[in-house]
């Protein structure tokens, strides 16, 4: 009985054992067009091959450096491509792509300041950090850094063209792209833009944009910005408008007409003020309609001015982050990269791209 049933164990195991192994499917790979012909290298994300340089990458990172010093596994080894040994990284070919065309084609780099797209942005830092590819990484920080300043002043020098490309949703993109990488002193204005220019339903659900994709503020994000609504509506209304609150004489001391002045800082409430207006000038908007006495004006003006400095010191903790001067930190060092107002130094104002539709509208508005 036992010798019976070792045979036909072992007959079974010897038909497992020389059973025909199956061929592991080779997959087919795409040339790109980043493919230099006198590259030495080949770099391959997903099935997309690209052959660079080898050592001005190992130049550009450390990481690759390493990479390319660590002997291949012998499956590995033995692949070549035009006598190029090829390195695999678990990266999507796009964004490989994307650093590769900046580092070797100067794209996206030294461009004159033309609107760079937020996925770029962000794949910069992401594989910047990685890889350790400085030059990626402060490019992305000098163009979100610009773009969303970290001083009232900053602000009020903003250019008339965007560093980021508009693509419907791209401060929403920002704030989370901001929210991924600790970049805190960029969430105080991209969380106050994207309240204002998206509903509430867009801010939880998404918003669908023209490509198809669609975009939607991180659970954080919509934490800090629904909390931060009531705090902003108070902080406003003892701020850029007490203006129209104060209505004792003792504020307007001067006017002579007090009842029809009252009156028109009155209509204004009526007309409505959106959360910009809080960062507006007071010749840019609000002086727009207003009908008092050059008395009076000259007192509104001078209290909103001072409440825009003081909203500007209360933005960071409405969203529950800390003061400016904490939040900055982040930027120190990176003055070398960028100006003030987000522009190279000396860069002149037609170098900029003339497509950001965006960013036509802020100046109107901000300037």
């Amino acid at each position: 009985m036992s010798d019976g049933t070792a045979s036909h164990t072992t007959s079974k195991r010897k038909r497992v054992e020389e059973a025909p192994e199956l061929p592991i499917p080779v997959r087919s790979t795409t040339r790109s067009d980043i493919w230099l012909e006198d590259g030495n290298i080949v770099i391959q994300a997903e099935g997309t091959q690209f052959k660079v340089y080898r050592g001005i990458l190992a130049a550009h990172s450390p990481i690759f450096k390493d990479m390319f010093s660590m002997p291949q596994p012998p499956s590995e080894a033995e692949v070549t491509v035009e006598g190029c040994s090829v390195v695999h990284v678990a990266d999507l070919a796009v964004d490989v792509a994307i650093i590769l065309r900046a580092l070797f084609l100067r794209g996206h780099i030294d461009t004159g300041l033309k609107a760079l797209p937020i996925t770029t942005i962000a794949t910069f830092l992401r594989l910047g950090k990685k890889y350790e590819i400085e030059i990626l990484r402060a490019e992305a920080l000098k163009r979100l850094f610009g773009e969303y300043p970290s001083t009232l002043k900053d602000w009020d020098k903003l250019a008339l063209n965007s560093l980021v490309a508009e693509n419907g949703g791209v401060v929403i993109d920002a704030a989370n792209l901001a929210r991924e990488h600790g970049l805190l002193s960029i969430l105080p204005i991209t969380l106050l833009e994207s309240c204002d220019q998206h509903s509430t339903k867009e801010l939880v659900t998404g918003l669908s944009r023209a490509d198809g994709t669609i975009t939607a503020f991180s659970p954080s994000n919509s934490f800090a910005c629904f909390a931060a609504w009531e705090v902003l509506s108070q902080v406003q209304s003892d701020t850029t408008l007490a203006w129209i609150e104060e209505t004792t004489p003792s504020t307007y001391p001067a006017c002579k007409t007090s009842e029809h002045c009252i009156k028109s800082r009155s209509e204004i409430i009526l007309r409505g003020l959106d959360c910009w207006s809080n960062f507006t000038r007071w010749l840019d908007k609000i002086a727009n309609g207003l009908d008092m006495c050059g008395s009076c004006q000259m007192v509104a003006e001078n209290l909103h001015e001072n409440g825009r400095v003081q909203f500007w010191d209360a933005l960071p903790g409405a969203f529950g982050l800390p003061g400016w001067d904490e939040l900055a930190k982040e930027r120190e060092g990176l003055h070398e990269y960028c100006g003030g107002n987000g522009r190279r130094r000396g860069a002149e104002v037609g170098q900029y791209d003339s497509t950001d539709h965006r960013a036509s509208s802020r100046k109107a508005e901000f300037k």
